[in-house]
């Protein structure tokens, strides 16, 4: 009888080991890298050693999230309201309004900002943009930060506040360009679709005054390893923001109701026609998979089903 692979000299697949090994054995196993990386986050969520780096996002956008799925055709104006806050698109007629992933450029602008502690931002490649959020290095994705990039720069943002200062009213009205110049170079692909990074010029973003001051008065920190994990799924990645916005400003037990023009249903990118049902049931499974990602989080649907309590929680990323 022939000796066993594991009593006798190891085979050559099983030589190697760590994460590279581990990764290999997922992936004959059927796990993509999209779930890898969901698992990678979930590990790190769970490990109080695990190195954790902040992400930002522009409070706007935060407040009031950009639509989920690509707007219908010719519709050229978007508006969401989060109590006295109010945002108001207005998309470019050539590139429509920003949605979907584009989300991901603002949490990456505003992010670069933060680290950078300027308005001026920098950047060899859209390979860079992609390797912070461990996407995949393909002209898929590179034609979409390019039509994402589009959407930003051409629309017009309109961000109102009516805050009560004690017994007057201070209406505060803020219309800006998201960036003020943009230069972007068009990068190379190889045959087989992946991004060359070996452009020679270097790509600029300035952003506006208003969106610089913006960001520098209001940052809002999220755990970048949560965003990763969340980058292909913009409704849990809208929701999961918010929360650590919510959670973190909440002084106590609030309930925020899930629908009306007070509710959820109006602050977040999802669509407008949503059954009650639906949209409950989408909150639902997206806090499953937030919960995961960070098992600290505060808030849950309430036992009626029409609200969502949240209580004062530290902020998703923060040290255990």
């Amino acid at each position: 009888m022939s000796p066993s692979p594991t009593l006798g000299r190891p085979v050559a697949a099983t030589r190697a080991s760590g994460p590279q090994a581990l990764r290999s054995v997922l992936s004959s196993c059927g796990i993509t890298k999209r779930k890898l990386k969901k698992l990678d986050a979930i590990a790190r969520a769970h490990d109080p050693d695990a190195p954790r780096k902040c992400a930002f996002s522009a409070r706007p956008f935060v407040l009031c999230g950009i639509p989920i799925r690509r707007p219908a055709k010719h519709t050229l104006e978007y508006s969401r309201q989060n109590g006295c806050f109010r945002l108001r698109v207005l998309g470019h007629p050539d590139y429509g309004l920003p949605f979907g992933q584009d989300r991901l450029l603002l949490i990456w602008i505003a992010s670069m900002a933060t680290w950078n502690k300027s308005r001026v931002i920098r950047f060899r490649s859209a390979a860079s943009i992609l390797d912070t959020f461990q996407l995949p290095k393909d002209g898929r994705y590179y034609k979409r930060l390019i039509a994402g990039f589009e959407r930003i720069f051409y629309s017009t943002f309109y961000f109102a506040s009516d805050e009560q200062d004690g017994e007057a009213v201070v209406m505060t009205r803020t219309s800006f360009r998201f960036v003020k110049d943009l230069r972007l170079w068009y990068f190379n692909t190889s045959d087989d679709g992946v991004l060359k990074d070996d452009v020679p010029r270097e790509n600029l973003i300035v952003l506006s005054e208003e969106f610089w001051r913006e960001i520098q008065e209001h940052p809002i920190p999220a755990d970048l390893n949560v965003v990763r994990a969340l980058a292909d799924s913009p409704g849990t990645l809208d929701l999961y923001v918010w929360l650590t916005w919510r959670s973190w400003t909440a002084k106590g037990r609030t309930d925020i109701p899930l629908f009306g023009p007070e509710g959820l249903i109006s602050q977040l990118g999802n669509s407008e026609n949503l059954r009650e049902r639906d949209f409950r049931r989408q909150i639902i499974q997206c806090l499953k998979i937030i919960r995961q990602l960070w098992p600290d989080c505060p808030a849950a649907v309430s036992a009626s089903g029409t609200a969502l309590v949240i209580n004062h929680g530290k902020r998703s990323g923060s040290p255990q």
